[in-house]
C-alpha cells in the first residue's frame, strides 16, 4: 500500500507518497504502488517541459494497468527512459524511499530518489489537492483506495 513519508531537506519537511515495495524491472510491483508511479508517467506525458522523445514514452504508460517487470512492459521502458534523462541508478525500478533524508548514496555523491521527482510531478497539477491523489480524474482505482484509506488513518 502506498504510504506516507515526510522528507526533511534542511529545516523543511514535506509530505511525500512511498511505495511499499520497488516498480517496475523485475520487481514486486503492487498494483497500488505501480499505479503512483503510473500516475507521474501519465502527467509527464502532458507536461510541455517533458522532452519529445520522453514524452512518446511516457504517452504508452496507462494508470490502472498490471505491470508485468518485463523489459517489454511500457512501465519499465519509461521508468528507464527516466533514469537515463536523469542520471543515478539505472536498474529500471523505482525504489522504496528508505532514508527520510530523500537520498541515497552514489558514486562518489549521493542522488535524490526517483520517486521524489514522480510525487514531485503529481505535486505540481494538483498543489491544491494534494496529497489526496485520489482527487486527480486520472487516480487509479487501487491507488485511490490506498490514499482514502491512509488519509482517514
Amino acid at each position: 500500500m502506498v504510504s506516507p513519508i515526510l522528507i526533511k531537506k534542511g529545516d523543511a519537511t514535506r509530505f511525500y507518497w512511498n511505495i511499499d515495495a520497488n516498480v517496475g524491472a523485475g520487481s514486486p510491483n503492487r498494483n497500488d504502488d505501480v499505479q503512483l508511479v503510473q500516475l507521474a508517467y501519465a502527467i509527464m506525458a502532458t507536461k510541455p517541459d517533458t522532452p519529445a522523445g520522453d514524452k512518446a514514452i511516457y504517452a504508452l504508460v496507462r494508470p490502472g494497468s498490471p505491470c508485468t517487470g518485463l523489459e517489454a512492459d511500457p512501465l519499465v521502458r519509461a521508468i528507464r527512459a527516466h533514469q537515463a534523462r536523469r542520471g543515478g541508478m539505472q536498474d529500471g525500478h523505482v525504489s522504496v524511499i528508505a532514508a527520510n533524508s530523500g537520498i541515497y548514496p552514489y558514486g562518489a555523491g549521493a542522488v535524490v530518489f526517483m520517486l521524489i521527482a514522480l510525487v514531485n510531478t503529481i505535486f505540481d497539477t494538483m498543489p491544491a489537492n494534494f496529497p489526496r491523489l485520489d482527487k486527480h480524474k486520472a487516480c487509479p482505482p487501487a491507488l485511490r483506495a490506498s490514499v482514502v484509506k491512509a488519509c482517514t488513518l
